[in-house]
This record gives C-alpha cells, sequence and structure tokens, in this order.
C-alpha cells in the first residue's frame, strides 16, 4: 500500500494491486515498443551511474543518410550514443552478441545491422549490402571502426578500412559523423584494470563527455577520422581538466585518507642511510614548512629551489603550493649565465636550499635572501608538529583543504611553476605552467601507464626537469602511490640497490643514464620494475637491446617538451584481454600519444595538415600546452597557436597513431640547397661502432661553397678509427651529401653534457667552430 495526499486534502491509499497494475503495463510497452519505454530507463541511468554531457548534436543532418563512427571504450557505448542521438540510429554489432538477453532484446529493438565474422564470405557481404542499402535509405547508421574494446590505457586501437569501401559502394554522397567518447575509460563497462564489472568505479557518478563532430566527406580516410576524434579528445580532455583539482589540493585530500595515513610517500635517499615518509608525515612537513616559510619569502611571487631530489626539496615545493607561490627549482647543472638569467627574468629575491647541498653545489647568484631547510628544522617545535598531526588524522582532506590551509580560492588556471629551458640551442627560456597544465598531463599519464597506487617509482630526475618535477613529484602524490628520491642519476650501483631493495615498479630516465646502469648494477637490480621510460634525448634501439639482454625488462622511449608539462606520448608494452591483444609498442617510434593528447604532422611552410605518413613538423593539442613563455608574449605566440604548441620537431604519425621523431629542425644543415638531418647522421655513426656507448657528436659549421657542412667531434676512446666508421656510413646508403669528410672530423677530450644527460648542443657547437676556425 501507498499513500498520496488527494485533491481534497485527505490522505488516502493506493492499493498494491493498482501499482502491480502500472508495472505489467509498463513492462509490456517495454516488450512492444521498447524504444519508447526504454528511454525512461536510459535517462535515469545516465543520470545516476553516470553523467552524460553531449555536444554537437545540430552536426547531424535532420534528414538524408549519415555515418557514425565512434571510438569504443566500454560495453555500453552504444547506449550512451543511442540515447545522445536525435534521430533513430541503425548499429553495426557483431553477430555474437545474440547470444546474451540483454543484447539480443536492444539489437532486436534498434533493428541493428549484424556482422556475422564465423559465417563465410557469403554471409559477410550479405551484412556489408544491408549497411549499404541502410545508408541508400537515407538511414543513421553507427559503426566502432576499432572492431573491439580499447584495451589499454584508453587508447584507441587501429581503425579498420571497411567503412571506407562501404562508402564507395552507396548511390549517394554520405556524410560521415565522427564521434568521440571521453573519461568511459575507467568505467566499470571498460577493460580498465583488466576486467569488466568486477571492478569498484572511481566515482558516482562517472562524469562521461560526448562529441558529435563537424561532418566529414565520404571520401576520409580511417586515419584522418581517427586524427579528428583524437583531436576532439584533446578538446574534451581541456574541458574536463578544469574541473580537476590544483595538484597540490588534491595531495591534501590523498594524504588525508585514512587508509593513506601510513602509507609510504617517499623513500628518501639522497643522505646516507634511507629515510620512509608516510603521507600523513610528508603533509604535516608540508603544512609546517609553510607556516615557518610565509613570515620568510614575504610577498614574493616567484620563490627559488636550489635542492637536489630529495623529501627536503619535495616540502619546499609542495609548502610553496600552500602559500599560493610560484615555485622556480634552479639548474645546479647549468652555467652561471644562464642562472643568473633565471633570476633575472624571474624577479625572485628568496632561494631556499639547504647549508650541506649549497657546500657542494655553491650557489654563485646576486641580488638573493638565502632561506635554509635547516633552521626549519631546528624551528619548528614537537608541540606544532603534535598539533599538525592531529588536525591531519581527525580532519577530513576537504576541511584541511578549504578551512585549515584557506586554499579554497587557489584555482586551476594558476601558475604553478616556471622551469626554464636548457638553454641547449641559446638562453633559457622560463616556461609557465599553470595546475591545469599539471593535473591534466597526470591524468593521461596515470591512465596511459596504469599507474595504481602499489606503484612505487624510482626517482633520480632533479626537479628543474620537467619530467622529474610532473612525473616524479607531483604523480605519485595524486594516486597514493610512492616515490624512491635518490639526487645521482649517475651514480648507477646505488641506484641499482635501491631499486632492488626498495622493490620499485616504475622508473623514468634517459638513455645516457641507461649506459651507466648497463656497466656497473647487477642482473637482477630491475627486475621489479613494471615499466621503464626514457626522455629528454633519443633512445638508441641497440641501447635498448642491449639493456633488455642484461636486465630483462625492455627499455621503452617516450616523448615531450618542457612546454607540454611535458608528457605528449609513450611506448608501453603490448596488452592482451580476452585473447584480443592491443599493439602499444613500435619498434623506432615514441609510441601514441597519451590519452587527451592529439597531434599533427603539418607542412613546414604552408602549415596545411598532411596525411598519415608524411612527414613534417609536429604539433601539439591538449591540456598539457603551456601558458606560455616568461614575459616573452611574441615568442609565444610563434609556437602556441589556437591551442596547438609546434614543437620544433620533424615527425611522421601512422595509420595506427604512432609517432616516429625524425629529427629537430634546430638540428638540421643546409647543405648545397637541401637539408640534412644532424641526429640521423650522428645516429647512423653511432650504430657503426656498433657499440651503445656515446663517443660522439655531430654538429654544423659556415662552409662558404656550399652554406654549411657537417663536423664530427670524437673521443679518443672511440673503438675505431674514425676513417672506418665514415667508410661503413657510405654502406648503409646513405646520400652522399649527407656523409661527412675525413678532414671534418676532430678528436675531443669529452662530449658537454646538460644536467639531464642531453647532449649541451651549444657548447658542441661551440666546440666545432672552435675547431674548424669558422665564424659560425
Amino acid at each position: 500500500m501507498f499513500g498520496y495526499i488527494s485533491t481534497s486534502g485527505q490522505f488516502d491509499w493506493i492499493d498494491g494491486s493498482v501499482i502491480a497494475g502500472i508495472v505489467v503495463l509498463y513492462l509490456i510497452g517495454v516488450l512492444f515498443y521498447p524504444l519508447i519505454f526504454l528511454r525512461p530507463i536510459s535517462w535515469l541511468f545516465l543520470r545516476t551511474i553516470y553523467r552524460l554531457k553531449a555536444t554537437g548534436q545540430e552536426n547531424i543532418p535532420t534528414t538524408g543518410p549519415v555515418l557514425l563512427l565512434s571510438n569504443h571504450v566500454t560495453f555500453i557505448d552504444w547506449l550512451l550514443i543511442w540515447s545522445a542521438c536525435p534521430r533513430k540510429v541503425r548499429f553495426v554489432a557483431w553477430a555474437g552478441w545474440m547470444n546474451h538477453r540483454v543484447f539480443r532484446w536492444f539489437i532486436r529493438s534498434t533493428d541493428a545491422i549484424l556482422i556475422y565474422g564465423q559465417g563465410g564470405p557469403k554471409q559477410l557481404v550479405r551484412s556489408l549490402r544491408q549497411i549499404v542499402e541502410s545508408l541508400d535509405a537515407g538511414e543513421v547508421v553507427c559503426l566502432f571502426p576499432e572492431g573491439a574494446l580499447t584495451r589499454g590505457g584508453g587508447q584507441m586501437l587501429p581503425f579498420r578500412r571497411g567503412f571506407e569501401k562501404l562508402l564507395r559502394d552507396t548511390k549517394h554522397q554520405v556524410p560521415i559523423i565522427p564521434v568521440c567518447l571521453h573519461q568511459l575509460w575507467g568505467s566499470i563497462f571498460s577493460y580498465s584494470r583488466g576486467k569488466v564489472l568486477w571492478k569498484l568505479p572511481k566515482r558516482i557518478p562517472y562524469p562521461v563527455r560526448m562529441i558529435f563532430g563537424a561532418p566529414m566527406p565520404s571520401n576520409s580516410t580511417a586515419g584522418e577520422i581517427r586524427q579528428v576524434i583524437m583531436s576532439m579528445d584533446a578538446d574534451a580532455a581541456i574541458e574536463a581538466s578544469r574541473l580537476l583539482l590544483p595538484v597540490h589540493r588534491r595531495f591534501v585530500r590523498v594524504a588525508a585518507k585514512f587508509r593513506n595515513l601510513r602509507r609510504t610517500a617517499w623513500v628518501d635517499a639522497s643522505a646516507g642511510s634511507p629515510r620512509e615518509f608516510t603521507f600523513a608525515k610528508a603533509l604535516v612537513g608540508a603544512i609546517c614548512m609553510a607556516k615557518w616559510l610565509k613570515s620568510r619569502i614575504g610577498t614574493q611571487q616567484h620563490v627559488g629551489l636550489w635542492l637536489p631530489t630529495s623529501a627536503g626539496s619535495a616540502l619546499g615545493n609542495i609548502a610553496l603550493q600552500f602559500l599560493h607561490r610560484v615555485t622556480v627549482n634552479l639548474n645546479y647543472t647549468a652555467g652561471a649565465d644562464a642562472l643568473q638569467s633565471s633570476v633575472r627574468q624571474t624577479g625572485m629575491d628568496v632561494v631556499i636550499t639547504s647549508k650541506r647541498f649549497l657546500s657542494r653545489m655553491p650557489l654563485n647568484v646576486e641580488g638573493v635572501t638565502i632561506v635554509y631547510l635547516e633552521d626549519a628544522l631546528a624551528e619548528i617545535g614537537k608541540w606544532q608538529k603534535l598539533f599538525t598531526m592531529l588536525k591531519v588524522a581527525l580532519l577530513p582532506g576537504w576541511v584541511l583543504d578549504r578551512w585549515i590551509l584557506g586554499m579554497g580560492k587557489h584555482s586551476i588556471d594558476d601558475v604553478a611553476t616556471i622551469i626554464f629551458s636548457s638553454g641547449s640551442t641559446g638562453e633559457p627560456k622560463g616556461v609557465m605552467l599553470t595546475q591545469q597544465n599539471l593535473a591534466g598531463n597526470i591524468a593521461g599519464v596515470v591512465d596511459h601507464l596504469t599507474v595504481v597506487p602499489k606503484d612505487r617509482l624510482l626517482g633520480v630526475l632533479p626537479f628543474f626537469h620537467s619530467f622529474g618535477y610532473t612525473v616524479l613529484l607531483w604523480m605519485p602524490l595524486q594516486v597514493g602511490a610512492s616515490c624512491v628520491m635518490y639526487p645521482d642519476p649517475r651514480q648507477a650501483k646505488e641506484i641499482g640497490e635501491l631499486c632492488k631493495k626498495f622493490a620499485c615498479t616504475g622508473f623514468v630516465a634517459t638513455a645516457t643514464f641507461l649506459r651507466f646502469y648497463i656497466r656497473r648494477c647487477e642482473p637482477d637490480d630491475f627486475k621489479t620494475l613494471r615499466f621503464l621510460v626514457c626522455g629528454a634525448e633519443r633512445l638508441p634501439p641497440s641501447l635498448a637491446e642491449e639493456f633488455h639482454q642484461k636486465f630483462g625488462i625492455l627499455p621503452l622511449e617516450g616523448y615531450g617538451t618542457t612546454e607540454l608539462t611535458p608528457a605528449v606520448a609513450v611506448s608501453t608494452y603490448d596488452e592482451e584481454i580476452a585473447g584480443i591483444r592491443q599493439v602499444r609498442y613500435k619498434y623506432g617510434s615514441v609510441g601514441q600519444p597519451i590519452p587527451g593528447v592529439a597531434v599533427q604532422v603539418r607542412d613546414e611552410d604552408t602549415n596545411q595538415v598532411l596525411p598519415p605518413g608524411a612527414e613534417g613538423m609536429l604539433w601539439v593539442k591538449g591540456p598539457n600546452v603551456m601558458k606560455g613563455y616568461l614575459h616573452q608574449p611574441e615568442q609565444t605566440a610563434k609556437v602556441v597557436q589556437n591551442g596547438w604548441y609546434k614543437t620544433g620537431d620533424m615527425a611522421r604519425i601512422d595509420d595506427d597513431g604512432f609517432i616516429t621523431i625524425t629529427g629537430r629542425i634546430s638540428r638540421f644543415a643546409k647543405i648545397a640547397g637541401e637539408m640534412v638531418p644532424i641526429e640521423r647522421v650522428e645516429d647512423e655513426l653511432l650504430q657503426c661502432v656498433s657499440t651503445s656507448e656515446r663517443y660522439l657528436a655531430v654538429s654544423s659549421v659556415v662552409d662558404e661553397k656550399r652554406g654549411e657542412r657537417l663536423i664530427v667531434l670524437y673521443l679518443e676512446t672511440i673503438p675505431i678509427q674514425i676513417k672506418d666508421a665514415l667508410k661503413l656510413l657510405q654502406e648503409r646508403g646513405l646520400p652522399n651529401l649527407w656523409i661527412p669528410g675525413e678532414r671534418d672530423c676532430y678528436e675531443t677530450e669529452s662530449l658537454p653534457l646538460l644536467g639531464t644527460g642531453k647532449l649541451d648542443l651549444k657548447a658542441i657547437k661551440q666546440l666545432a667552430i672552435a675547431a674548424t676556425g669558422s665564424p659560425g
């Protein structure tokens, strides 16, 4: 019995039989008019379990044939599209779904077109003919060109080309509407965490964005449509990232969770015996540090840090974010001029450091006040720590965030840090990265590499390096993972022992540092690693294979730039779930873009987007694109246009979305009117030497006759004669114009490196000029 208030104001009862009758009538309606009566159910489902936001429906023509092509992430993609599309949709479905009761009912209700993969050629031709007939009849047809659900990291599978033939067989021009489903990876109906349904959702309601793109011509290729959907996904990621918390506020929420109070956040191995910091200890330390620093940094907005990779450096960075300041981690491997330039450009007058580190790495700048971390350790009392610990243990994270720390007005638009470029080709530029840049880029990397709370990263890159700052400092703190911090990536033996002792599962390094580890680490030092990603410089395939042979894990190459926070693309290992393998690694490529990041290759002169497989300038769009260069709006405008960042790197993108970097535009020499890729010549020469060691570098100088000429700088310890290496280079089939002459090869004592392990191209250029006596 159910009660209600009648029009007379009396409380009356509805007999249970009436309710039962209504339910029966509704079920009958579902059986005979399913599309009408299913709407309320789908409406309720998509506003309780999911929170669907659909845009672009106006792009779908109101009449005539339409082909919808969508990425495929979950088992309910069809329900989302069916609910949001303003016209009746016929789905193309695998006939095997007829064996499932729920899907069978929906397939019949929506008059879906079945594909019989096991029915032989005749049955397949019959199914394809039915799709063509439906389009010729002016209907809306939807298919998923991936052919299967995404298996790894939310990254799209290759698009199959079958629809291209279908559209050639239609009688009329059929507009293609690309459909982007964003943020569905991680929902219970996706293959996130390797299984469907049997996992808890990350949140309820789960936010989902769907975009119906602008119509594309019927002769569009699978690769072109895939690129368009990727661009739409980047637009959705930019919008979605605006709803994320700033990284320091997210850290407070994660650290204050009861289950995280005793979870390890950092293992600090920077000074002797490693020390473990729980999330609770890290949060208490950051809060106390912020209170102590507040009176010592005054109103200064830009605050410098002169510290190695350590828990102290992490606490300083977090504390400054709590105080709503912009951190500038100064490069202690840079020259005095570059360092002074960084201080001058930011206008900083306070630098946080430690006496111990300053004794080893003097800070040679003028006009700044030094604040020592040792003073904080001495002056922050036990009662303050205890009182802060009680607040952390007893109060929810949102209370600590908004009321105790007063960070409610800290915005996702705030500039979080300024990271200076390496200056390898000129004066360092200050790259302004916002909270949105950091949070959005971290979200993509976490999905792409499937970073989970039980992961423990081995952190050896400095925080003045964008990979170190984003991936090692902030990323673990966003998901409840941990990081082992060590300040010197060249100390191979110690790093190998730390990885083994603390069972690290992830490692981010550079190719240069891998060479140290091959020489000095034991074969089982890296056996616990789940992924090893190299960035900052090209990873030679021979070096990767040598590392793989010794340690049993294949190093993967990632690509990024400081201006992109930095991650753009990362190779990773193939994923196989439910009998379907998703290829996520291709030899010689830097992988596919991480979720939420789109890439294009454009003509260097006309700026026109080039088709898959063509070589051109690489452009990137996503929430990771920097705010701009500090005090350099003109330079910013040259490289950031309509949300796309011009990387300066030449690349190719294949039909499957894998990126191959072919060279940096600044590393080309114009010889006799032709562009010669210096990096390619350098790589070929290194392969001729047949070793993973870096024994040589190639640069260019001015030449009166041919414009420029290539110069080879090599070490005395090179294992073969340089003239023999040049002969082998000729045998590799390179154009004669690309092959340096023996007279242009010069022995040098060392090859200058930056603190990140990359070649110092500016210093290499100066060595080449000095060796040849050339004017430049």
